[in-house]
């Protein structure tokens, strides 16, 4: 699977997981993952190295599970200070409070205003769909990609076939060569046509020598 292309179920996966990204982006919290997983993806085209995905679905996370931890303390300070500010002066108020009926209430009502506070509770909503963001790129952006790595890493996301390019004509030229089908040409030029192999790099010295000393025998 790793050397197949992507079915249309995980490019429909990548597709969703772009698309539930980008509302974040509209937020500077959202720009920096985005720009993560972006240059990621330049960066495997590059260098036709899937590890380059690997260190940006790292770093997307670890950017994801730094702004939950800030998050939670943002709100359990700022919940904390809304509690005593609120609480205590009812408590002590200038009022004589007898009845403990009526001092209970007054409790009740207070602890519901720290319940309830934007300055808990906003900040707990983004959390959520912060974590929510992390299981996200992990099925709908990771695991697509993982399963066809060799695919994506040669051919791209949303190719269906393989790309014939210099390297495959190259490795052609060097099966013809070596399955002796050219027998018309002269010792001269395949011991040429050798030379230049082993010059880029195409094949080892090993192989040349091997090769130049059949072309010897023959001739």
């Amino acid at each position: 699977m790793q050397n197949q292309p992507m079915s249309s179920g995980d490019q429909i996966k990548l597709l969703i997981f772009t698309l539930l990204l980008a509302p974040s982006v509209m937020f500077f919290v959202g720009i920096i993952p985005a720009v993560f997983l972006i240059f990621g993806l330049y960066m495997m085209k590059r260098n036709q190295d899937f590890s380059s995905i690997d260190a940006a679905v790292k770093a997307y996370n670890g950017y994801m599970w730094l702004a939950i931890i800030s998050l939670n303390i943002y709100a359990f300070i700022n919940g904390d200070v809304y509690s005593n500010r609120n609480l205590y002066p009812s408590l002590h108020s200038d009022a004589t409070v007898c009845d403990a009926n009526v001092y209970l209430a007054l409790f009740e009502c207070d602890y519901n205003s720290w319940r309830y506070n934007d300055d808990f509770s906003v900040p707990m909503v983004f959390v959520g769909i912060t974590i929510s963001y992390l299981i996200l790129v992990n099925f709908l952006f990771y695991k697509p990609l993982y399963r066809h790595r060799d695919w994506v890493v040669a051919n791209g996301i949303f190719s269906n076939r393989a790309k014939s390019g210099k390297d495959s004509k190259i490795q052609s030229d060097v099966d013809i060569i070596k399955g002796e089908k050219l027998k018309q040409y002269s010792v001269a030029d395949e011991l040429t046509k050798w030379a230049k192999l082993k010059e880029d790099g195409h094949i080892s010295e090993e192989e040349f020598n091997e090769a130049r000393t059949k072309l010897l025998k023959r001739n």
